[in-house]
């Protein structure tokens, strides 16, 4: 199977419409439905149930997307491991204070840990 199928196809069953996955990928709808029939057609299979409201999984489409899944996961996994091994800070912080820690302990220090991170 080829990968960028299996990620096209994972975008296509997040988003149940070819326009929009197509419009997250930056690609056309039509390339979209062409890579989805190809790997439709490697598989023998159908994928997708076509409805004017969108796309629906059919039952093989369901496990492949279950496996697709699975996938993404555990490559964004992978990816954050890598991060944390070089040891970068990232991510979002939020902090909730009282008003008067915030503006005369914490504000003052908020240069320093900008300057930082």
């Amino acid at each position: 199977m080829d990968w960028d199928k299996l990620r096209i196809f994972h975008a296509v069953a997040d988003a149940g419409s070819l326009t929009h996955a197509g419009d997250s990928l930056h690609l056309s709808q039509s390339a979209v439905s062409r890579q989805i029939r190809a790997l439709e057609e490697s598989l023998g299979t159908t994928l997708f149930h076509r409805h004017a409201r969108g796309l629906i999984l059919t039952e093989q489409g369901e496990l492949l997307f279950d496996a697709t899944s699975t996938m993404a996961k555990k490559l964004d996994a992978a990816a954050a491991r890598i991060r944390d091994s070089e040891e970068e800070v990232f991510g979002e912080l939020k902090v909730t204070t009282t008003t008067g820690f915030g503006t005369l302990w914490l504000a003052p220090r908020l240069g320093k840990l900008y300057e930082r991170y």
